[in-house]
């Protein structure tokens, strides 16, 4: 079970780290524990998910039951949080960075909170009727924007790699979350 006190030293990690600060990193614990408890990060994540879930199934054609649709999108929300850091464990041995894969991963996960926290309340609000069509294109494409910046830096400093190679993880990250999210869409 994680700690009160290591969630809040992870979560100040990943904000030290969404302002760019490198000294983010010494924040986070990289043993093979703290490895594990960051997926706690997706716990954390779960509850405004949830919502965006229960919106989208409102809007969602009739066709669909409501045990398929949360069956299979909550089965979603757990593979696209495991699959990304299956696919790094064969990256980083192949870019010659296992050592760092402890701390990109505990890094990563924990960033995700932060991501969603800005990405999931523009969702629910376009969702819910309360952003209009060109506001929620506009707001959605500047929170990618950030998260993919951010995805950056963590990538590029946890993993201590060029700039480009950091960019290719990151494309690779982003695609493989696309290809999660289309085939969940045709299964439902």
């Amino acid at each position: 079970m994680i700690s009160l006190n290591e969630t809040v030293r992870s979560l100040y990690g990943a904000l030290r780290l969404a302002r760019f600060d490198s000294e983010g990193l010494n924040f986070f614990n990289q043993t093979i524990a703290g490895f594990w408890r960051s997926f706690f990060a997706a716990v954390l994540v779960f509850p405004p998910y949830l919502i965006v879930l229960l919106l989208r199934y409102q809007g969602a054609h009739g066709d669909v039951s409501a045990l398929r649709f949360y069956s299979i999108e909550i089965l979603t929300y757990v593979i696209v949080w495991l699959a990304f850091p299956v696919v790094m464990i064969s990256v980083a041995a192949a870019i010659d960075r296992q050592r760092f894969f402890v701390r990109y991963i505990v890094a990563y996960n924990w960033a995700g909170v932060l991501q969603n926290a800005l990405y999931l309340p523009v969702v629910i609000l376009t969702l819910a009727g309360g952003l209009g069509e060109a506001a929620s294109g506009v707001l959605s494409l500047a929170v990618l924007g950030w998260v993919l910046a951010y995805g950056w830096f963590i990538t590029r400093t946890a993993l201590d790699i060029p700039a480009s190679a950091a960019a290719g993880i990151v494309g690779l990250d982003f695609l493989l979350s696309i290809l999660i999210n289309t085939i969940t869409g045709r299964s439902l």
